[in-house]
């Protein structure tokens, strides 16, 4: 079976942290959870509306969910 790996470890422990699901997620950004499931595996791009809103609900930066590593955000 082929084994999915997550594409933001950031809004995966975010939304860890405060008990959301992808249903959950979905539900905030008016997608489908197999949408939510695609976008996080990288499989489909998150949308900058998505991204915004995201950023937005949890109160953090896009380098804080999104960023896999390579940028640090200088603020």
């Amino acid at each position: 079976m082929k084994e999915k790996r997550v594409a933001y470890p950031g809004l995966v422990a975010v939304m860890a942290s405060r008990g959301d699901t992808h249903a959950s997620l979905g539900s905030i950004l008016h997608i489908s959870t197999s949408a939510v499931s695609r976008r996080m595996t990288g499989e489909v791009e998150w949308s900058l509306g998505e991204i915004r809103a995201i950023c937005e609900h949890y109160k953090k930066s896009y380098y804080e969910l999104f960023d896999e590593g390579g940028c640090q955000d200088s603020r």
